[in-house]
């Protein structure tokens, strides 16, 4: 796949820190019928992509099967994703197609219209702009909406346009996105072939809580040290790991998330947690002004404190975060609480990021 098409589908499965979904895919071999799949989506860490809408909600696990059409070829779970394909020929013309579903989002197709419109350089929209450009789209009952978007020339080094083939379904309190990114002429030809799936998807019932995951009981967390006055805490959907300290009014939340690749990078999760605050997107260079580096045992952090007003209780809060990229992941370290709470923790909660081995 051409690099920019790469660089575009790591913003999208990015999207959002979070935890690889561990999921073992069955690659369709060759044999001329359907085979039908289920799939389980585990709890993920959670981060989002620049402007990506978050949501660190727990939950029953969101569940579906689907129809295989020949041709497409099943690969393995990546972060946030459901399921994944690669749509024709491997070492020839082919798309990226992945389903992501994330519970406690319904309601936001406007913002997430948009994303897609940015991953392919195209202007913010208004709502009736993407009314008027939806075709509406049924999926196992549900109503939805089906979006097809091509950028307004071709990338660099490439000689075609870039499009994306997309649709979006609320199921209960999970928000469904079904997304096709490839070169222009490829993706329009499996347009049917993608709404004919889409026909074949069925929702499954939840199938009960996942457990909670805590220091030590998951084995892809690192190994860290965690202050003797943090107490454990039940994950949300995208964490792998929470820590609270402190008692109440004065709480603060430690939460931890992981993501395959950049995590939607540095920009997109701290205007993530800028939009927690109640504060207004920032621009790279302000953000760049505002960061400072952490030192690590395996190279470099990035740090940076932000005060605001917390949108959930309507309170002053800060936060100090931490990104650490390796080498295929990158980890999010996020303190959040009241301002005098979260300086009282914030030595502890470095020290914690610190002691982190991989």
């Amino acid at each position: 796949m051409h690099p920019w098409l790469k660089q575009q589908g790591n913003i999208w499965r990015s999207a959002l820190p979070w935890l690889a979904l561990g999921l073992a895919a069955t690659l369709w071999t060759g044999c001329r019928r359907e085979q039908v799949q289920v799939y389980e989506v585990p709890k993920d860490a959670g981060t989002t992509a620049a402007a990506f809408p978050h949501g660190e909600l727990g939950g029953p696990k969101p569940r579906l099967e689907y129809n295989v059409p020949t041709g497409w070829l099943e690969q393995p779970a990546r972060a946030m994703r459901a399921a994944s394909f690669l749509v024709g020929d491997p070492h020839g013309e082919h798309a990226d197609l992945g389903v992501i579903p994330l519970r406690g989002l319904t309601g936001r197709t406007l913002e997430m219209w948009n994303l897609w419109r940015q991953q392919l350089g195209l202007p913010e929209g208004s709502a009736e702009e993407m009314d008027q450009s939806a075709t509406p789209v049924t999926v196992d009952g549900h109503p939805g909406r089906l979006f097809d978007l091509v950028t307004t020339e071709p990338p660099p080094g490439e000689t075609q346009r870039i499009r994306i083939l997309g649709a979006m379904v609320d199921v209960n309190d999970v928000a469904w996105f079904f997304k096709m990114t490839g070169r222009d002429t490829f993706v329009s030809n499996q347009k049917p072939a993608f709404v004919s799936w889409l026909g074949s998807v069925k929702f499954l019932p939840d199938a009960g809580a996942a457990p909670t995951a805590e220091s030590g009981s998951t084995p892809d967390l690192p190994n860290w040290q965690v202050p003797a006055a943090w107490k454990p805490a039940p994950p949300g959907q995208f964490l792998v790991a929470k820590y609270v300290a402190g008692e109440g009014e004065q709480q603060v939340e430690i939460n931890i998330s992981q993501s395959a690749g950049e995590g939607g990078g540095w920009v997109g999760n701290v205007n993530r947690w800028r939009r927690q605050l109640g504060l207004t997107e920032a621009g790279a260079e302000e953000i760049r002004q505002q960061t400072v580096s952490l030192s690590l045992a395996q190279g470099q952090g990035m740090q940076i404190e932000l005060t605001g007003t917390d949108v959930r209780k309507g309170t002053p809060a800060r936060v100090v975060g931490v990104m650490v990229p390796l080498a295929d992941r990158t980890w999010f370290y996020k303190l959040m609480g009241p301002p005098a709470a979260v300086e009282e923790q914030k030595a502890a909660f470095l020290q914690f990021v610190q002691s982190a081995r991989y």
